[in-house]
């Protein structure tokens, strides 16, 4: 069976960039936002998130050289996407950059084929409305397997 081989893409809005590049990821600013400013990851080793990082698909946002945002896909670039970990620096939310980063994950190139995306928020369903997410039709059809 064949690697899958992604090629980078980046998105461009005045001085801000989306890219998917992982060189230049700044892994310290992704780990200290989850560990320490998220509601889902608090708390989480900088070993995990390495290694969630390295098993998904990663979309930095940046301000000229400054990475402002992140997000990531799991995904397998054919059915399935699983929007997670999509986070703006407190310093710059409020100018529709969380929106854009979302937006960008979904016109990836490479993610075109792919018709089922989720993802699980606890606060922000407004956001991804007006995106066109919309809450679960068939909540009755998902499962899950809860740690012991």
């Amino acid at each position: 069976m064949d690697s899958l081989q992604i090629a980078d893409q980046q998105w461009q809005r005045d001085a801000f960039t989306v890219s998917t590049c992982r060189q230049r990821l700044d892994l310290t600013w992704i780990h200290l936002q989850l560990a320490e400013k998220s509601y889902w990851a608090k708390g989480q080793p900088a070993a995990k998130t390495r290694r969630a990082i390295a098993g998904s698909l990663p979309f930095g946002l940046y301000h000229q050289q400054s990475q402002i945002g992140f997000a990531r896909l799991i995904t397998d670039y054919t059915r399935f996407g699983w929007l997670c970990d999509v986070m703006i620096d407190e310093n710059w939310r409020g100018h529709g950059l969380g929106s854009w980063l979302a937006t960008c994950v979904r016109e990836h190139p490479e993610l075109q084929t792919v018709h089922r995306w989720m993802l699980s928020t606890r606060d922000a369903h407004q956001v991804y409305q007006r995106l066109g997410w919309r809450v679960v039709q068939h909540p009755d059809m998902l499962m899950e397997f809860p740690p012991s």
